[in-house]
């Protein structure tokens, strides 16, 4: 980086309650200077310091996108696109995941009841044509996000084709052993993945990635969904195959794998024994370990640590940080993270990892939760899973659900058509636009220290060289307005003004007033800030 002059600046930022309401640009907003009855807290970010690239932030269309993108209004889908997709008018999600259906929608209704569980494939059979028709609402937003600047598309697959299975479903049952894809179609499945993608690149509509694989470990019998399971053995087969395929072709999409079904599942099993402090244990968890042949867990080790995998799936793993933060009364949230950077670096400190699926599990997913708890749980996970984990890419479940879980970003009562087309906001969807609007593709985390209480005030710095942008996301998790005061090294210049965007109970990513560099900053409390930079 060639810089004309190197600055140091001392911001004092200070943002109350007054600010809750007021619009941009109200030129009577002189209250952010107004001094604090609390110290403020040192915060130090070195610009030149730099760690993990950032790929960007998603989320999945998987599922109620299909039916509404075929079913709702013009109007009410593209104001969906919009939340999701514009840099002006909602989040500006650099990432969007496209899920290839195995065809469940014709063979599978008995065992997946719900129709928005449900896909189509567009190759029903071995000896059928490929009918591009098929998953008309998914590509409708597929498009969408294409047309609002969406950056880069994950094709993601739950099932092989079930013309591919073992018992011609798309999920498997206990009769069909380690997986439910055929040893024989594994070439084919190359192919067909290979197809789709070239039929997308030659509609301009290229995918980055392909993921053939989704939470191998789980069993996956009979699911209400479409799904899975690979042991090692099964996986690296499909791997293989694609690769060859993919090169044989000139597609130059990378493969993602292994899409782990949690973190425990990725560490090797010293590391895993000595973050269980069992001695001598080993992860189990994922119900087909043990209950069928082969190896299901040490995904660093198996594809990082085999030189032929790494440099099929471009030095990168994908997992889900699902029971991530708390299990058991377990808190996980850092030292988890901890142990998987740690891993990582075991083989190589320059792979990557994608945090690549994530909604909230278990008893604490029951149940919509529009207010900023859920949004401030998420972000401080997201926090963590930047500044520990290092992740280079993070990326949510459902954007659009229609249950009464913490499963999607957007919600609705949209079941059947004729259906009022409800489109309902969360605040987590806000919170996330904190980070995916303003933290680029192309961008660094660069190091910042003095905010990292997981219980108060949580902060990490993100820098884009070309456009030379500093942007600062804050998450205060307590009941407390924190002062604070930032000393920021290494810029080429020096940022005289900067605008806050804020997501409160009170506030959907709202942009502030600018203010001067050198002035105060009160952190409002529970709540979600950006601060922007040029």
């Amino acid at each position: 980086m060639t810089k004309s002059k190197k600055g140091t600046f001392t911001l004092a930022l200070l943002l109350s309650f007054s600010l809750f309401g007021s619009t941009v640009g109200n030129a009577k907003e002189n209250n952010l200077a107004a001094p604090s009855k609390n110290p403020a807290q040192g915060i130090h970010i070195n610009v030149e310091r730099k760690h993990q690239e950032i790929d960007g932030f998603g989320a999945s269309g998987a599922w109620a996108m299909d039916p509404i993108g075929a079913e709702w209004s013009e109007k009410n889908k593209n104001k969906v696109a919009d939340l999701l997709f514009s840099q002006d008018k909602g989040i500006g999600l650099s990432m969007w995941r496209f899920n290839i259906g195995a065809g469940s929608e014709e063979t599978d209704k008995d065992i997946i009841r719900d129709r928005f569980r449900r896909a189509e494939s567009f190759k029903s059979g071995e000896n059928e044509s490929y009918n591009w028709s098929k998953q008309a609402g998914q590509q409708w937003f597929l498009q969408a996000a294409k047309e609002r600047g969406v950056e880069d598309f994950i094709a993601f697959v739950n099932s092989p084709p079930v013309w591919m299975t073992k018992n011609g479903h798309a999920q498997p049952d206990p009769s069909v052993g380690s997986t439910n894809l055929k040893d024989e179609y594994i070439d084919d499945f190359a192919v067909f993945l290979a197809d789709v993608l070239e039929h997308f690149e030659q509609e301009q509509m290229p995918f980055g990635y392909i993921s053939p694989i989704n939470e191998p470990t789980w069993d996956w019998n009979k699911a209400g969904q479409e799904g899975n399971r690979y042991n090692i053995d099964d996986m690296k087969k499909v791997v293989r195959a694609l690769y060859q395929e993919l090169q044989d072709r000139g597609i130059e999409t990378e493969i993602d794998v292994p899409e782990a079904v949690e973190y425990t599942s990725l560490l090797d099993d010293d590391i895993y024994s000595a973050f269980t402090g069992r001695n001598n244990s080993r992860y189990s968890s994922g119900n087909a370990s043990g209950a069928y042949p082969g190896k299901y867990r040490e995904y660093i080790k198996e594809f990082l640590g085999d030189p032929e995998i790494k440099n099929m799936v471009g030095n990168k793993i994908s997992a889900h940080a699902y029971w991530s933060d708390y299990f058991s009364g377990e808190d996980r949230l850092i030292p988890l993270r901890q142990k998987v950077r740690e891993n990582i670096e075991r083989y190589d400190p320059n792979a990557k990892i994608w945090m690549s699926e994530y909604c909230i599990l278990g008893g604490h997913g029951h149940g919509r939760d529009l207010s900023m708890k859920t949004a401030l749980d998420v972000a401080r996970l997201i926090h963590y899973d930047m500044v520990e984990t290092q992740a280079s890419a993070w990326q949510w479940w459902l954007a659009m659900s229609p249950y009464d879980y913490k499963d999607g970003l957007i919600y609705t009562n949209y079941l059947e058509q004729g259906d009022e087309e409800t489109i309902i906001e969360s605040k987590l969807l806000w919170a996330l636009g904190n980070y995916s609007r303003f933290v680029r593709p192309g961008a660094y985390r660069v190091d910042l220290q003095g905010a990292n209480d997981k219980d108060g005030l949580m902060g990490s710095a993100y820098y884009k060289e070309e456009d030379n942008q500093l942007s600062i996301v804050l998450v205060n998790y307590s009941d407390e307005t924190k002062p604070v005061q930032l000393n920021v090294d290494g810029l080429p210049g020096k940022v005289k003004q900067f605008k806050p965007y804020i997501t409160s109970a009170n506030d959907n990513l709202e942009q502030k007033n600018q203010f001067p560099a050198h002035k105060v900053f009160n952190v409002p409390p529970r709540s979600v800030v950006t601060l922007v930079g040029k």
